[in-house]
């Protein structure tokens, strides 16, 4: 008698930034509803139905975030891996290294499987973004270490990263200067653009007008 065993898939994470102290809508965004729930809510549902393993890093808004997380996992039946930045005054690529030492934790008690699957990056206020948006992003990557969207020349997200330079992001010193970022940090490395018109990637939630321009053209 022939036995077959299925072959577990290696889990793709999507580490989602949820830590900033969204300044130019002075207030947290990311509780602002949209398609009948809040923005987070429907970033973490579109990355479960991608597919994907979250990580939600939280910061400036911790308490409220933390609330909101709680609901979501009641009404999703899941528990979510979540993990803090203290220091997320000094930008988004704090929160990437707080993600990434997260990300690196799990692997290291993990299926070998996981240890070189590339994973995404994504800030949490992209509402028009779906599955596919994430997905089909995957077969570019190859051997680069890194693959970004643009559109029309600007970059957007989710950003696909290679494990291999988990240790350099993780050992990253970062003092808040305007100059650093994750773009800048992406320059450094062999990152390679995945050009489309697709602004789903770029459509982001950081002004009121933003906000508002989103619910009318939902309606």
């Amino acid at each position: 008698m022939n036995i077959y065993f299925k072959t577990r898939k290696p889990t793709v994470y999507a580490i989602i930034l949820a830590a900033g102290t969204a300044s130019r809508m002075k207030e947290e965004k990311l509780l602002l509803k949209y398609n009948g729930d809040t923005i987070l809510s429907n970033m973490i549902s579109t990355v479960f139905d991608a597919g994907l393993t979250p990580i939600i890093v939280t910061g400036c808004y911790k308490e409220l975030i933390d609330k909101e997380l709680k609901r979501i996992e009641e009404c999703k039946g899941c528990s979510l891996i979540t993990t803090h930045n203290k220091f997320y005054e000094r930008g988004q690529l704090s929160s990437l290294i707080v993600g990434v030492k997260k990300l690196q934790n799990l692997l290291n008690i993990s299926n070998s499987l996981d240890i070189k699957t590339p994973y995404f990056i994504t800030v949490a206020d992209l509402p028009l973004l779906k599955p596919h948006h994430f997905t089909n992003l995957i077969s570019f990557l190859g051997s680069h270490e890194a693959l970004r969207p643009k559109v029309d020349g600007r970059f957007g997200h989710p950003v696909l990263l290679s494990t291999s330079i988990n240790d350099e992001i993780i050992n990253l010193e970062v003092d808040g200067k305007k100059k650093e970022g994750l773009k800048s940090f992406l320059q450094k490395k062999d990152t390679i653009s995945y050009a489309t018109d697709d602004v789903a990637y770029i459509t982001d939630v950081d002004t009121k007008e933003s906000y508002a321009h989103l619910i009318n053209d939902n309606t």
